[in-house]
């Protein structure tokens, strides 16, 4: 699973009404680097993936990760069938 939403890559792309084409042209990358991107399968240097976005007029963004696994102390709540 990529760390970034592909989707939303060819989404803003599509947006600005570019084609993959137009994107490798403007931003140096190759056509399968940005195919890769697009579906979150690259795993390049981030300084292409950064190309990438900055020719779509995106930039990174560093946020606190989030864990989606409940802790000890919530475990019993979510088996609890009187809890609804």
């Amino acid at each position: 699973m990529a760390w970034y939403d592909g989707k939303a890559l060819a989404l803003r792309r599509k947006e600005k009404q570019l084609t993959q084409n137009d994107i490798s042209k403007l931003s140096g990358l190759s056509r399968n680097q940005i195919i890769a991107m697009e579906k979150g399968l690259f795993t390049g240097g981030i300084k292409y993936l950064y190309k990438y976005l900055d020719t779509l007029g995106l930039e990174i963004t560093i946020t606190p990760k989030v864990n989606h696994r409940p802790q000890l102390h919530e475990l019993a709540s979510l088996f609890d069938e009187d809890s609804e």
